[in-house]
């Protein structure tokens, strides 16, 4: 059962599969996900009204799902597989990703602005002016480098994810490779013939053909003996042949 294509497929893809890198980008990507939800615990708590969208909530679910499915890849189950599912939420991740580079660089740009409301955008608000005239010191002094390290999480998780459909291409070329090489390189139990000995007789000693009782001596160096005792059988040459009694070529002779 070893040698069925498919086993084989499964055996290379563990062997090609850079499983210590998948399991180290796991881990990375865990603590991506982590640093990212905490920074936007973090700004909740300093200011929840600007620079918010609560982006780091709703892109958590597909993070978590992207760096425990490369886990399992890399550990636990080590096949084509898994190392397809992996792939696919990797792919998920990235668009999510982006729109957490996107909005935090946006909210970097303008961390005054309020998403959900324009009256925290002004500071001649009644509402508002007060206490975030106050609180300014604490917005860039806090609130800022929070969305800062969530920018950059961001943009690592981005480039992990990438990294990983490099890893998945390489490997899938590998194996395809290895799979090519050894089926056409596997015995299909014998030899075929490539060609059939010809309908001419050959000199006994120097295996030179002779064609319609004429030869011509060989111009090559001559075939050793199989053994020095081989023991060469006379001939009797034809009417109007003669044999050479150096080298057994077989000459007519015409009148």
């Amino acid at each position: 059962m070893i040698n069925h294509p498919v086993n084989q497929s499964k055996i290379i893809w563990r062997e090609k599969l850079p499983a210590v890198i998948v399991d180290l980008l796991s881990v990375f990507e865990l603590i991506l996900t982590l640093t990212i939800v905490g920074c936007q615990i973090g700004g909740d708590f300093v200011d929840a009204a600007r620079m918010n969208v609560f982006i780091g909530y709703w892109t958590f679910p597909s993070f978590m799902c992207a760096w425990i499915a490369l886990s399992g890849a890399g550990c636990c189950c080590r096949t084509r597989c898994c190392g397809i599912t992996a792939l696919v939420f990797q792919c998920i991740a990235i668009p999510f990703a982006l729109s957490l580079v996107g909005l935090d660089a946006y909210f970097l740009n303008n961390p005054t602005q309020c998403f959900f409301s324009n009256s925290c955008n002004s500071d001649s608000s009644s509402s508002y002016s007060g206490y975030y005239l106050s609180n300014y010191t604490t917005l860039y002094e806090i609130k800022v480098p929070l969305v800062k390290g969530q920018l950059a999480a961001g943009v690592l998780m981005f480039v992990s994810c990438m990294i990983f459909i490099v890893i998945f291409a390489v490997t899938s070329y590998r194996v395809k490779k290895v799979m090519h090489y050894q089926n056409y390189s596997a015995p299909t139990g014998g030899m075929p013939l490539t060609h059939q000995q010809g309908p001419y007789s050959t000199n006994q000693k120097y295996a030179v053909p002779l064609n319609a009782g004429y030869a011509t001596p060989s111009t090559i160096n001559p075939p050793i003996a199989s053994h020095p005792g081989a023991h060469i059988q006379p001939r009797t040459p034809p009417m109007n042949h003669i044999i050479c009694p150096n080298c057994q070529s077989m000459f007519e002779v015409t009148t």
